[in-house]
């Protein structure tokens, strides 16, 4: 997967086990269930989606075809809704 960055201007709030990622640019926000916060969160320690996929992967015992899939999928949805950004190499 390509690198990507938590943008300046984007902050999250955990909640037990949710998350909700704030856009302060446009107010706009995003909340993440348990599998998406635990990711969010090792992925702002690590800055690496591979390095935050394995620590989700650890965390639950479901198919690692399908946490993958559902992981790509949710850094496509941040990515297109601004709150994570493309890093040039």
């Amino acid at each position: 997967m390509e690198k990507i960055c938590v943008p300046s201007h984007v902050s999250t709030t955990f909640f037990k086990d949710t998350a909700v990622i704030l856009d302060a640019r446009t107010n706009s926000y995003h909340a993440l269930n348990n599998t998406g916060a635990d990711f969010w969160k090792s992925f702002m320690e690590k800055g690496s989606f591979e390095s935050a996929l394995n620590e989700v992967l650890e965390l639950y015992d479901y198919s690692s075809d399908l946490i993958r899939k559902d992981m790509e999928e949710l850094v496509d949805s941040l990515l297109h809704a601004g709150l994570l950004k493309r890093v040039q190499s």
